[in-house]
């Protein structure tokens, strides 16, 4: 049976991270996890932070896959929403790391995937020519992944609301309300 080397190295880092300071987590400690060679693991990996890149890529992909059962898009954007809330404790520790810089790259690189991912699927047409479109995307992710990040400090409450106030800034309605 074979073996899925990187989603073993990616649990073993995240299982590690939950209990451990994530700057001390070393190559060394995830080979010894896995029962893996150190050429293995640069066999699929060129770092930590490749790791997490990867590990953010299969989030990103399993919550697409999830976003696309939701009967609308504001249903969509409320699992992103939850997903991100519920992954808020990794991310903590994550950003309170050295990799900290990383970790919000890759965050807003999540972002911007889902939402050009997501808008592919749901059939979203921009109106805009292809280089709008992309300045569209990186400011809205670079919005969404501050929001989700800073989220903790503010205690968002209620996580429906925050899919709902997402969807109608994503789809305009909040900067031009319908009129009665």
């Amino acid at each position: 049976m074979p073996v899925d080397v990187k989603g073993a190295v990616a649990a073993a880092f995240l299982e590690m991270a939950a209990r451990k300071d994530v700057d001390k987590i070393t190559v060394k400690d995830l080979v010894e996890a896995c029962g893996i060679s150190r050429q293995t693991f640069y066999y699929h990996f060129r770092d930590i932070v490749d790791v997490l890149e990867w590990t953010a890529r299969q989030g990103v992909e399993r919550l697409l896959a999830q976003s696309l059962k939701a009967s609308s898009p504001r249903e969509a954007l409320g699992r992103f929403v939850d997903f991100a809330a519920e992954s808020q404790p990794m991310v903590r520790r994550l950003l309170n790391s050295q990799r900290r810089e990383a970790m919000e790259r890759i965050m807003v690189e999540a972002t911007r995937a889902y939402l050009e991912r997501s808008a592919r699927e749901w059939g979203v047409e921009p109106s805009l020519n292809q280089a709008d479109w992309q300045v569209t995307l990186d400011f809205y992710a670079c919005g969404m992944a501050g929001l989700l990040l800073g989220s903790d400090r503010r205690r968002v409450q209620d996580r429906d609301q925050l899919a709902d106030q997402l969807a109608r800034l994503l789809s305009g309605e909040m900067v031009h309300p319908k009129r009665d």
